[in-house]
């Protein structure tokens, strides 16, 4: 299954460690409303994560 869930919108770090421990994307389908709202923001955990490529971002989910 091949989901488009949008861009990072931001990223959560472990200030102790300085690791990321998860990236922020926008949630739904109206992208103009999650601009002004992240209520249905996606927080997809670091060891989610499988491949990072130069356009994408492979998770498991």
């Amino acid at each position: 299954m091949q989901e488009d869930f949008g861009y990072v919108q931001d990223v959560c770090a472990d200030l102790e460690s300085g690791k990321i421990t998860s990236i922020i994307v926008p949630g739904g389908t109206n992208k103009i409303l999650n601009f002004f709202s992240s209520n249905n923001d996606i927080v997809i955990e670091w060891d989610k994560i499988r491949c990072i490529g130069e356009d994408l971002i492979l998770v498991e989910i």
